[in-house]
C-alpha cells in the first residue's frame, strides 16, 4: 500500500496541452491545445467553467495570466492579449514567431524563434532596448532581475531592461547553461555543465550560487547529474536532477549533496514548493512529500509536463502527454494538498482517469418502438425511402412462410406436441443449399466486397540528408531543418513536428532554422495526415 491524494478530471482536451496557467488565488485558469485553442475557465464553488476560448494562429508556446488579461504567445504571429471571454484586447506581431514568455516585475518579456529579446508592456507597447540580446537559450525572473542564459554559455541579469550584471562563459568551448533559478534570499542559481572538449578541460556538472545585488560569486560546487530545476524553500534551496532526486539546501548551501528529499528515479519535469510540501513530476507520476515527511504520489495519463497551484495549494492543475500518436488525448488532472493523504493499492493510481460515464442501456421497447413524430424532420425522398423499407417487411414475412412449408415436409408433430423430425431429409435439403452457395462466382463477390473502399496511403517523411556546417566566429552556426519534400499522394498532411534528440518539440512546421553550438545533433520529423497516419524521417547535423 501507498499513499496518494484524491484526484478528478479539471479538463478533456481535445488535443496535446502546450501551455497551462492558473492565477495566485486560483479562481481563472487557461490552457492552450496542440492545434493553437486556447481556452479560459473559472473555479467557482468548486466546480470549472469555461467562460471563454480562442483560437491561435499556431502552436501556443506560453501563456501569463494577470488580473482580468490573459497573454498568449504562439510561434508564428507573436503576442496576444486577450480578456476572459477570449476577446482580443490587443496583439503585438513578432515577425520570427515566440518561443517563450515570462512576466517580469515591469511587463512581459519574450523570446522569439531567433532567440531574439523583446520587453512588451502590459497595455502592448515595446519597450526600447539600448542593446540587442540574442542567442537566447534560457530565460527567468528572479527578484527583480531577468536572466538571460545564452548558447554559449554567458549568463546576464537586466533590470528594467538594462543590463546590470554579465557572468562570461567559462572557457572558450564546450559549456551549456542547464538550468537558472534562485534560493529563498534571491541569489541566482546556475546550473553547468562542461563537456571537455578542449585539450585540458574535464567534464563537470556543477552549480554557482550568485548574489545579484553585489555581483559576487557565493559558491560553487560539483554535483552528480545534471541541475534541471531550482527553487526556492522555505530557508535555502531546492534542486530538481537529472537522475531524480530531490534535494534541499540550507542558506549556507553546505549540505546540499547530503540533504535527499525525494527519490523520483526519473528526471525532475517540474519542482513546487508550497506550505511545507515538496512537489514534484517525473516520468507518468506526480511525488510529493510533507513536512512531516509523509510522502505520497499520483499517476497521470501522460508525463505531466505542466504542474500549477494556487498560493494555499488548495488547486493544483497538471497535465501531459504520453506521446503516443494512437491514444486518446490526456486529461488535465485536478487535485488540492489540503485533502488528506488516503490509503491506496498502486494499481488504482489510474482510476480517476480511467472511469468512463456509463450509459443507461436502451429496453426492447425503446429501440424498436415506432415514433412518427421524428417524420416531420425528413426530406420527401427520405420518407419514400422509409415507406420502401416498411414493405420490404412483407416480402420477410412470405419468405418466413415458405420457410415454414419447407419445415412441414421434414417435420411433423406428433400426437403429444412434439417435433417428429426427418432428420436424413433435413440434411439433405441443408447440403443442397451449401453446395448452391458454393456455385456462386468467387470473382463476382470478391468484386462486390472490394466495391467503394478506397486505398489508404501513409504520408512519407523526408528530411534530406544529413547536414555539416562550419561554425561562425561566436562558434555556433544557423542551419535550415528542411521538410518540405515529405509527400502524401492524397495530400492530406495536416501537422508536422521537428524533434530534438531530448524529444522536446522546437518547431510545428515544415521548415524551420535554429542555430546550434559546436557538437553533433539529431533531429526527427514527424508528419501525420487527417486520419491519424503518421511516419517519421530523422537526419544527423554536424557542427565544426
Amino acid at each position: 500500500m501507498l499513499r496518494s491524494r484524491p484526484v478528478h478530471v479539471a479538463f478533456q482536451p481535445e488535443s496535446k496541452v502546450t501551455a497551462l496557467v492558473l492565477s495566485l488565488n486560483g479562481d481563472l485558469t487557461a490552457w492552450a491545445e496542440g492545434d493553437g485553442q486556447v481556452f479560459i475557465a473559472r473555479h467557482e464553488h468548486s466546480e470549472f467553467t469555461v467562460t471563454g476560448s480562442w483560437k491561435a494562429s499556431s502552436m501556443v508556446r506560453g501563456m501569463v495570466l494577470r488580473g482580468n488579461s490573459l497573454y498568449v504567445l504562439d510561434d508564428a504571429h507573436g503576442l496576444s492579449c486577450l480578456d476572459t471571454k477570449g476577446n482580443i484586447q490587443w496583439q503585438f506581431e513578432i515577425g520570427a514567431g515566440g518561443f517563450d514568455l515570462q512576466k517580469t516585475p515591469t511587463g512581459l518579456a519574450i523570446v522569439d524563434g531567433l532567440g531574439r529579446l523583446f520587453l512588451i508592456q502590459y497595455d502592448g507597447t515595446e519597450v526600447t532596448l539600448s542593446n540587442s540580446y540574442q542567442d537566447i537559450l534560457h530565460m527567468q525572473v528572479v527578484g527583480d532581475y531577468l536572466i538571460l542564459a545564452h548558447e554559449n554559455g554567458r549568463v546576464q541579469a537586466l533590470v528594467n531592461g538594462a543590463l546590470a550584471w554579465s557572468r562570461p562563459a567559462r572557457g572558450e568551448k564546450g559549456e551549456s547553461i542547464t538550468c537558472i533559478g534562485s534560493d529563498s534570499n534571491n541569489n541566482l542559481v546556475i546550473g553547468r555543465e562542461g563537456y571537455a572538449l578542449v585539450a585540458g578541460d574535464e567534464e563537470v556538472l556543477e552549480i554557482e550560487v550568485w548574489d545579484l545585488v553585489h555581483q559576487k560569486l557565493q559558491h560553487r560546487f560539483d554535483v552528480k547529474s545534471r541541475l534541471l530545476r531550482a527553487i526556492p524553500s522555505e530557508n535555502g534551496l531546492l534542486c530538481g536532477f537529472d537522475d531524480g532526486k530531490v534535494v534541499h539546501s540550507s542558506t549556507h548551501l553546505s549540505q546540499l549533496v547530503h540533504d535527499t528529499r525525494m527519490e523520483c528515479k526519473y528526471p525532475i519535469r517540474n519542482l513546487a514548493f508550497c506550505n511545507g510540501s515538496v512537489i514534484a513530476t517525473a516520468w507518468f507520476y506526480v511525488f510529493g512529500r510533507e513536512a512531516d515527511g509523509s510522502e505520497w504520489k499520483l499517476e497521470h495519463q501522460g508525463m505531466p509536463n505542466y504542474l500549477v497551484m494556487s498560493n494555499d495549494g488548495s488547486i493544483c492543475l497538471f497535465a501531459g502527454e504520453d506521446q503516443n500518436d494512437w491514444t486518446e488525448e490526456e486529461p488535465i488532472g485536478h487535485f488540492s494538498l489540503l485533502d488528506s493523504l488516503v490509503e491506496t493499492d498502486a494499481s488504482e493510481l489510474t482510476l480517476w482517469f480511467e472511469k468512463t460515464e456509463e450509459a443507461e442501456p436502451l429496453s426492447a421497447e425503446e429501440i424498436y418502438r415506432e415514433d412518427d413524430a421524428m417524420k416531420e424532420f425528413f426530406t420527401p425522398d427520405e420518407l419514400a425511402s422509409i415507406q420502401n423499407s416498411s414493405a420490404s417487411s412483407d416480402g420477410l414475412d412470405a419468405l418466413q412462410a415458405a420457410l415454414g412449408e419447407v419445415q412441414g415436409e421434414v417435420a411433423q408433430v406428433t400426437a403429444d406436441g412434439a417435433l417428429d423430425i426427418d432428420t436424413e431429409q433435413l440434411l439433405s435439403q441443408l447440403d443442397d443449399a451449401i453446395t448452391n452457395m458454393a456455385l456462386l462466382p468467387e470473382d463476382g463477390l470478391l468484386d462486390e466486397l472490394n466495391t467503394g473502399i478506397s486505398e489508404v496511403i501513409v504520408p512519407k517523411a523526408v528530411t534530406g540528408d544529413d547536414q555539416s556546417h562550419v561554425a561562425d566566429a561566436d562558434g555556433s552556426a544557423v542551419i535550415t531543418l528542411d521538410g518540405t519534400y515529405s509527400h502524401d499522394p492524397q495530400q492530406r498532411i495536416q501537422t508536422w513536428s521537428w524533434i530534438d534528440s531530448t524529444g522536446k518539440e522546437i518547431a510545428s512546421s515544415s521548415k524551420v532554422k535554429v542555430r546550434l553550438n559546436r557538437g553533433n545533433y539529431r533531429f526527427e520529423l514527424r508528419v501525420c495526415d487527417s486520419d491519424g497516419q503518421w511516419s517519421s524521417d530523422s537526419l544527423q547535423v554536424f557542427i565544426e
